[in-house]
């Protein structure tokens, strides 16, 4: 079952009028088939960034192995989320300084996540939104007065970088239903309860999120259909035979082409999955038994002006020696078979026009076996 996860980053632990329309946007949610979780941003512990640097540079944030810092936690608890709902008060015109607190230290908690050869803003996604790429999510934002427009608007260069879609946002101004004493004294305070013009666009947020799961304003990461295949009911036939790939001379072939000689089967990883496929090759080839012929297909997007193809080529060589190399330079299976950065495939050619794609999670398990079993009877 899908799931939505709402984050409340209010820092009161009771009488949150945030809070409480998140918890209405869930209801909302769980009215459409989905599952919900409400997490407090305020119930973990996130020790603040230093700076150190560590994961731009490969390494793990060395606040992780605070035994007081929870951050490992609740990115864990988000990595379960389908879509989310954002829900906030407005302190000084701004969000409370906990949200910037967790986007500073919202960073890379597994050894996949690291391994990249460089950082740069469209490597983000990968290294620090792994819990977050191609989902979507809703905001919610209270205020007593003005200041919600700010707000909305504080996290989303963030969002954008880790290619969070967000589909629906609520800003409101609810001053004669606002929480603090100051309000609540005067003899025209009402409890949030009967807000209803603001519950009604808690709401209309949460059915919004639980409507939209799978849809993305960016290239989806893998395991995940694009909603227009979603609202087909399938997914759309990929015309591989003429699909184009570079040797190691640089010269372009079509897969068909390969195909038609003999069965084909190749193992498609990034530079971030290039340590998981050497084995993999090493699996398949033993597997097949020399029914097929097995190779790799580098994905490899926009480079620096500072490396080259021959750069990469040797890299590629050193990591996956003994096995036939392709690459794809412009990085264009990625968006086509909904690949993740890290996250290896292998598509299997039994002839020119017969093919089979298989995406494999983060623990080289889940579709692994099928593919292997698809595989012992499709290159006989």
């Amino acid at each position: 079952m899908k799931k939505v996860i709402g984050l409340a980053g209010s820092m009161k632990k009771h009488h949150s009028s945030s809070e409480y329309l998140l918890s209405v946007a869930l209801e909302a949610a769980a009215e459409q088939g989905v599952q919900t979780e409400l997490l407090r941003l305020n119930d973990y512990n996130i020790l603040p960034c230093d700076g150190c640097g560590n994961c731009m540079n490969g390494k793990h944030c060395h606040l992780l192995n605070d035994p007081e810092d929870q951050l490992r936690e609740l990115y864990d608890k988000l990595k379960e989320g389908d879509g989310f709902v954002f829900a906030s008060p407005v302190y000084a015109l701004s969000l409370p300084a906990v949200w910037k607190n967790w986007i500073d230290r919202c960073e890379p908690c597994s050894d996949e996540d690291l391994d990249f050869e460089y950082y740069n803003y469209d490597r983000v996604a990968g290294v620090k939104g792994k819990a977050f790429k191609g989902k979507v999510a809703g905001q919610i934002v209270v205020a007593a007065g003005p200041g919600h427009e700010w707000a909305l608007s504080s996290l989303m260069p963030c969002f954008t970088a880790i290619k969070l879609s967000m589909i629906a946002s609520a800003g409101i101004s609810l001053i004669e239903y606002d929480g603090q004493p100051g309000i609540r004294k005067r003899p025209w305070s009402k409890p949030i309860e009967e807000a209803e013009e603001a519950k009604m666009m808690a709401r209309a947020v949460g059915m919004r999120v639980a409507s939209s799961l799978g849809f993305s304003y960016f290239d989806l990461p893998a395991g995940q259909e694009s909603w227009e295949q979603q609202q087909a009911g399938g997914k759309e036939a990929l015309a591989w035979s003429s699909f184009a790939i570079q040797n190691a001379e640089d010269e372009e072939v079509l897969l068909g082409d390969l195909a038609s000689e003999r069965p084909q089967v190749f193992v498609i990883g990034d530079q971030q999955a290039s340590i998981r496929c050497g084995p993999l090759l090493e699996q398949l080839q033993q597997q097949l038994g020399g029914k097929a012929d097995c190779a790799l297909i580098a994905r490899v997007g926009q480079l620096p002006h500072f490396i080259t193809h021959e750069f990469v080529k040797g890299k590629t060589k050193e990591t996956v020696p003994g096995f036939t190399l392709y690459y794809d330079w412009e990085d264009k299976l990625g968006p086509r078979c909904a690949l993740a950065p890290g996250q290896p495939a292998i598509l299997a050619g039994r002839s020119r026009e017969e093919w089979q794609l298989f995406t494999l999670d983060e623990a080289d398990g889940g579709n692994l076996g099928q593919a292997l079993e698809y595989l012992a009877e499709a290159v006989v």
